[in-house]
């Protein structure tokens, strides 16, 4: 009987193994997150775990939050704004580049903040559905606590404080990734991924819907923006590259 328990436990465990060597691979070789790295005088990439989100100043003690983390008790982030002096309140707005679990899970400490997404991936944040990616697709939704507040466009300007946000809708990653521009500071989440040798490269494709859709909407994000506007480009998983060119390059590839 122990065998056939121990058999049946290997059996469970080589599935999980597997997800665990696929990821491992996915980052490995990747640059580092540049934890506390600087943005063009106004923002900080903060790194959680395996993930980075980033904190934007807005003036007058507020802040904005490209994505808020895979810790779901914030430590880090909290950490980050006790550095500045702040509080939870502070945290006027979160911006999503996406609904998937390791970017929204600090949402529910902000309870005065705006939650943002593109209206696709409204649905995926919340856990009332679930990515269609090759591997995401195969786990069931489950509440994250996370409600967004506003449903964002592709195109539109926001503006929260001091800050003035163009929302670019990128899908691929997810039906709903979006891109964000703020003061030359271009954040693509988990769209594109930077190399070791200063190369943007597009969405892993295990955890992505469209590798193709994705290279397209990037390709189409190149065009709608001008040299001038791009002063470095920020990723979730592999940290910063800086200006207009490495976009260009992979649009022209």
């Amino acid at each position: 009987m122990k065998r056939v328990l121990k058999i049946a436990g290997l059996v469970l465990l080589l599935p999980i193994l597997g997800v665990v060597a696929l990821f491992v691979s996915m980052f490995a070789g990747n640059p580092e997150i540049p934890d506390g790295q600087e943005l063009e005088g106004f923002a900080r990439v903060v790194k959680d775990g395996y993930v980075s989100l980033d904190v934007l100043d807005a003036g007058e003690g507020a802040v904005v939050l490209i994505d808020s983390g895979t810790d779901a008790e914030g430590k880090i982030l909290l950490a980050e704004l006790k550095r500045r002096g702040l509080g939870p309140d502070a945290v006027k707005a979160i911006l999503l580049t996406h609904g998937h679990a390791d970017h929204v899970a600090g949402c529910h400490l902000f309870p005065k903040a705006e939650v943002m997404a593109l209206e696709a991936d409204v649905p995926i944040a919340e856990g009332k559905a679930r990515s269609d990616s090759p591997i995401l697709r195969h786990l069931p939704p489950s509440d994250r606590k996370v409600r967004v507040t506003r449903a964002l466009k592709d195109g539109e300007t926001l503006q929260v404080g001091t800050l003035a946000i163009r929302v670019f809708s990128i899908p691929g990653h997810t039906r709903g990734s979006a891109a964000y521009l703020v003061n030359g500071v271009l954040f693509l989440g988990d769209s594109a991924d930077a190399t070791k040798d200063g190369k943007l490269v597009g969405a892993k494709w295990p955890v992505t819907e469209s590798t193709e859709q994705n290279r397209a909407s990037l390709k189409a994000l190149a065009a709608k923006l001008k040299p001038e506007e791009v002063k470095q480009l920020v990723f979730s998983h592999t940290g910063v590259l800086p200006g207009y060119a490495p976009l260009r390059d992979f649009a022209a590839n």
